[in-house]
C-alpha cells in the first residue's frame, strides 16, 4: 500500500479525462463532463494535475491563472486512496507551477461543512477572505456556505511546509 510519497504528480493529458471526470463524478459538487477536463489538460492558462498510482489516477487538481492569481477549481482524491498525502502533494506541486508563472496569490471556495478540505487548505496556509452563502445549492438538500479562502504564494514560498498567518 502507498503511503502517497512514491506516488508521481504529472501534468495530466487529454488521454486522462475519462479517468479525471470519473473520478470527479463521485466528489461534490456534481463532476463535470469529460470534455472539460480534456480541454482544462490542453489550456494555456489552466493547470490539470493527476497522481498516479499503479498507471490508476487517484487525485487530480485543476487550477486556473489570470494576471496574477490562481484558483483552485476542483480537487478529488478517490475515496480509498485518502488520507495518504495525496491532496497535500497535489497542493505544493500546483504551488511549484504558481511560482513558476510568478503568481501572487491562490483563491479557492469549499463548502463551510467540508471540514477536512478545509484543514487541508489551512494546514497549507489558506485563510478565509470572505463567505458566499447559499451558493452550493443540492437538489436533495439545503444549500450551503462556500468559503472564500486565500493564499498568499510569496509567504508560502518562505516555509513550504506550513505557512503562518
Amino acid at each position: 500500500m502507498s503511503n502517497g510519497a512514491d506516488v508521481p504528480i504529472d501534468l495530466a493529458s487529454p488521454a486522462d479525462a475519462a479517468a479525471i471526470a470519473a473520478l470527479h463524478a463521485g466528489a461534490p459538487p456534481p463532476g463535470w463532463p469529460e470534455s472539460d477536463f480534456a480541454a482544462a489538460a490542453v489550456d494555456a492558462n489552466r493547470a490539470l494535475l493527476k497522481a498516479t498510482n499503479h498507471r490508476r489516477i487517484c487525485g487530480f487538481a485543476l487550477f486556473q491563472f489570470a494576471a496574477d492569481e490562481a484558483e483552485v477549481l476542483a480537487i478529488a482524491v478517490a475515496p480509498e486512496a485518502r488520507s495518504r498525502g495525496h491532496a497535500t502533494r497535489l497542493m505544493r506541486a500546483a504551488f511549484e507551477l504558481c511560482r513558476e508563472r510568478f503568481t501572487a496569490c491562490i483563491y479557492l471556495e469549499v463548502a463551510e461543512t467540508n471540514r477536512e478540505a478545509r484543514g487541508l487548505y489551512e494546514k497549507l496556509g489558506f485563510r478565509v477572505v470572505a463567505r458566499r452563502d447559499n451558493y452550493y445549492r443540492h437538489e436533495s438538500s439545503a444549500s450551503e456556505t462556500a468559503l472564500v479562502m486565500r493564499l498568499d504564494i510569496a509567504r508560502s514560498a518562505v516555509d513550504p511546509e506550513i505557512s503562518s498567518p
